[in-house]
């Protein structure tokens, strides 16, 4: 009975969201919001913590689908067709190219994981529970700093800032026992 509490609530609350969305009220997007977080903790109840909190998380996801559907139009062909950027294969631009390759491929991937252990070294959980936390804090931290050094001007400054946190991070690591 508490599943199907749970997801009738599940589904209440993407209803509410999108009604919320359709009327721009902010007060039924809380509503929605609350009715989520109360659809949460009845998958928790229903189906215990782990599974509760990624029924919570997934199905709205799916549930969305539907209201996505409804509102599907086909657009008129633009009028006026950006052309695409030619190619540039010159020597200074495929080297600039591979410069930026290997900051974000090498560079802040060696930061993102000696600073996503160094945080989670400071966690109080065990060994495992350490080693986990930071399998999930990478992809975030790498992907958010491969965001910043692509999206910035000033690229220069972004790898000195990226080389010194990866001093301290590693520091951190020696200086805090396991």
């Amino acid at each position: 009975m508490m599943l199907f509490t749970a997801g009738g609530l599940s589904i209440a609350s993407m209803a509410t969201v999108y009604e919320s969305w359709r009327r721009q009220k902010s007060l039924v997007l809380y509503i929605g919001l609350t009715i989520w977080v109360l659809s949460a903790i009845a998958w928790s109840y229903a189906a215990g913590w782990e599974f509760g909190v990624l029924y919570a998380l997934c199905l709205p996801g799916i549930i969305v689908w539907p209201f996505i559907g409804k509102n599907q139009s086909t657009l008129p062909v633009p009028k006026n067709v950006p052309q695409p950027k030619s190619l540039n294969f010159s020597p200074q631009s495929s080297m600039q190219n591979l410069g930026h390759a290997f900051v974000v491929l090498i560079l802040l991937l060696v930061t993102s994981v000696v600073l996503a252990l160094a945080l989670c070294t400071l966690l109080p959980f065990d060994t495992a529970g350490k080693l986990a936390s930071s399998v999930v804090l990478l992809p975030i931290l790498w992907g958010l700093a491969a965001y910043h050094y692509l999206a910035t001007i000033k690229k220069v400054r972004a790898v000195i800032t990226y080389i010194f946190v990866a001093v301290i991070s590693t520091a951190i690591l020696f200086a805090v026992p396991i």
